[in-house]
C-alpha cells in the first residue's frame, strides 16, 4: 500500500491486540521499513516479565488477574511513542491535536461484558501507551488493567469503586473490521450497520483457515496431538465462533487474509527467519488484494 502511495490519505486506523501494536506504529508515522526493523530487532519473549517466576506468577494470576506483569511491554511501547512525538505519556486527544493519524483500539470489558473502542472519542485522557498495553492483555497471561471513568489506569482495586476490568480486546473482537461502519436503528427497533466501503481489514490466519474461509466461511479443523493443541484448539473454537458471527460477505469483500505461515500466536523468541516470513506473507497477501481489486 506504502508503494501505492495508498497510505497517503488514511484519517483513521484501528486495530486489536497485536493489530493495536501495528497501528499505533502506523498512526505515529513508521514506515514500513521502520516497522520491519523493529520487528526484528524485538525480543519478544522479554515480554515475558515479573519477579519470582513461579510464586510470583501464581500471586499476580490470583491478585490481578495474570500471570507475567506487562510493564516491559508498556515501556517498549512508551519509547516507540515517544520517538516519535517527543513524549511517551501523550493522550488520544493529544495525538490528534498534534496532527496524527487518530488511532482506535478495543478492549474486552468484563464487568460490563462488552467490546469497549478505547479512542480520542471516548477516552481522550488516556494515554496511548496504556490503550495498547489494555488491547493486548491476554487472559490470564497478562495482568488485567483497572479503568477509571477519564481513562486512568490501575493494577490493583484497593480503595477504588468503579473501575472497569478490561482485557485483550480480541476476546469477542479479534477482527473490528465494522468500528468505522455506521449504525442506525430502524423502525422495529433493531440496528442495522451500514458497511463503510472506504476501510480495509487485515486478518492474520492459518493457510487452512484462509483456505476455509474462501471456500464456505467456516473454522478449519485443528489437529490434536499434544495438550498444547489441545488448549489451542480450544481457545480457537471459542474465539472465532463468538467474533466471526457478526462479520458478513461485505466484511469479507474488504478483508486481506494473510497467512501466519505456521508461527503460532504465543509470545516467544522469534527467529529472524520466521520474522522475515512473516514479514513477506503480509507483503504478497496486500499485493494480492490490490490486484484482484484494482482489476
Amino acid at each position: 500500500m506504502e508503494e501505492r502511495g495508498l497510505t497517503n490519505n488514511i484519517e483513521k486506523i484501528g486495530g486489536t491486540s497485536a493489530g493495536a501494536i501495528s497501528s499505533l506504529l502506523f498512526a505515529l508515522g513508521y514506515s514500513s521499513d521502520q516497522m520491519d526493523a523493529i520487528i526484528s530487532n524485538t525480543k519478544f519473549q522479554k515480554f515475558n516479565d515479573g519477579k519470582f517466576f513461579f510464586v510470583g506468577g501464581i500471586s499476580r494470576t490470583f491478585n490481578k488477574y495474570g500471570w507475567y506483569r506487562g510493564e516491559e511491554f508498556t515501556e517498549w511501547i512508551g519509547e516507540l511513542i515517544k520517538t516519535k512525538t517527543g513524549d511517551s505519556e501523550i493522550t488520544f486527544e493529544q495525538l490528534h491535536q498534534k496532527g496524527y493519524v487518530d488511532l482506535y483500539v478495543t478492549a474486552s470489558c468484563l464487568n460490563q461484558q462488552k467490546l469497549i473502542v478505547l479512542s480520542r472519542e471516548t477516552y481522550p485522557k488516556m494515554k496511548v501507551k496504556d490503550a495498547v498495553r489494555i488491547s493486548m492483555s491476554i487472559p490470564l497471561y497478562f495482568q488485567a488493567v483497572l479503568v477509571d471513568s477519564i481513562g486512568n489506569t490501575y493494577f490493583e482495586q484497593g480503595d477504588m469503586k468503579n473501575l472497569d476490568v478490561m482485557i485483550d480486546g480480541g476476546i469477542i473482537g479479534n477482527f473490528p473490521i465494522q468500528i468505522f461502519d455506521s449504525v442506525f436503528v430502524d423502525s422495529l427497533n433493531q440496528e442495522i450497520r451500514l458497511t463503510n466501503n472506504k476501510t480495509v481489514g487485515i486478518r492474520i490466519d492459518t493457510d487452512a483457515q484462509i483456505d476455509a474461509d474462501m471456500n464456505a466461511r467456516n473454522l478449519a479443523s485443528y489437529p490434536i496431538n499434544d495438550f498444547m493443541d489441545y488448549i489451542s484448539a480450544f481457545y480457537v473454537m471459542i474465539i472465532e465462533n463468538l467474533n466471526r458471527t457478526q462479520l458478513t460477505e461485505d466484511d469479507w469483500k474488504r478483508t486481506i487474509s494473510v497467512s501466519s505461515v505456521g508461527i503460532t500466536p504465543k509470545i516467544k523468541k522469534l527467529s529472524n527467519q520466521q520474522k522475515l516470513s512473516l514479514i513477506k506473507s503480509g507483503y504478497d497477501s496486500t499485493e494480492y488484494y490490490l490486484k484482484e481489486k484494482l482489476n
